[in-house]
């Protein structure tokens, strides 16, 4: 993999102050850039009536280095195109956040405050408090508009999914997780699941409730891991010699903690409950 590279001149708006931008937008841009554009190019292309929005999604990419861009302004060029290149663009996005250095890492840093408990949601009136007490080291302050925000991204790159209710469900979609453990397994030619969820955890967003002792995965992504589990997707194996076990927590299908050292990959099912949120919406309009 080639080292990942940091985008010049970043614009310096905050990443969660970009309200109105959606990941249907950023990926439609994102993915016309087979090769350098100019801004005048992708507006012509995308903006009908307003350019402003298209010009903050080409500032969110670029602030997140998916985009670089020339020293007047004009071009605009594909960045870190071979940084996980297999990958889904929305994976992809989760891990350039994740490479964010502060005061740019807010955006997965709220995620993992939200799992530093054991629930399996939280709503954004019981989230904020939490966020202000832990990441008050920043040159803005908390609201509700921009946990909002955090919400609306997550949700659409299905780290996260949003009840009715308007709570968050802190569990990823399955799609996600199937393209992390087989893109693991493939690059470091292993099956140990402790490796593959460190993996995701030190380059994608938190999976462990905690490290200590026997690493506990977080119930609500041990609840995707065993759903797949039971749609006979994901097999897990204990191993007496294993050098290292995780632990699964009770779910609805278990009622005891279970530890497992390897897993192993069946077929991807061809299902809507296989396919990232954007997905799911498109196949929907189009029926």
């Amino acid at each position: 993999m080639t080292d990942y590279q940091y985008a010049t001149n970043k614009p310096g708006r905050i990443l969660i102050n970009y309200n109105t931008v959606r990941t249907a937008e950023l990926k439609t841009i994102y993915e016309s850039m087979v090769s350098d554009r100019t801004v005048q190019n992708i507006d012509a292309d995308f903006a009908h009536e307003n350019e402003e929005n298209v010009h903050d999604c080409i500032d969110f990419l670029h602030a997140i280095d998916l985009l670089e861009r020339d020293g007047d302004d004009r071009v605009v060029s594909p960045l870190n195109r071979d940084v996980f290149p297999d990958l889904p663009f929305e994976a992809r996005v989760l891990h350039h956040l994740r490479q964010q250095q502060s005061p740019k890492d807010h955006l997965t840093r709220i995620h993992n405050i939200a799992l530093e408990t054991a629930n399996r949601s939280v709503t954004l009136d019981v989230l904020l408090p939490q966020v202000k007490g832990s990441l008050d080291g920043y040159d803005f302050s908390w609201n509700e508009t921009k946990l909002r925000m955090w919400r609306a991204l997550s949700t659409q790159l299905g780290v996260v999914s949003e009840t009715k209710t308007r709570s968050v469900i802190l569990s990823p979609c399955r799609r996600l997780l199937y393209d992390l453990l087989a893109l693991h397994e493939q690059r470091k030619e292993t099956a140990d699941l402790y490796s593959a969820l460190s993996w995701i955890e030190e380059s994608f967003f938190n999976v462990f409730e905690t490290t200590t002792g026997s690493p506990r995965v977080h119930p609500a992504i041990s609840d995707v891991l065993q759903n797949m589990e039971s749609e006979d997707v994901l097999e897990f194996q204990g191993m007496s010699d294993a050098k290292s076990e995780v632990t699964l927590p009770e779910s609805v299908h278990t009622q005891t903690s279970r530890s497992v050292s390897v897993y192993d990959l069946e077929p991807m099912p061809d299902s809507p409950a296989y396919q990232y949120p954007l997905a799911q919406f498109e196949q929907v309009i189009t029926q």
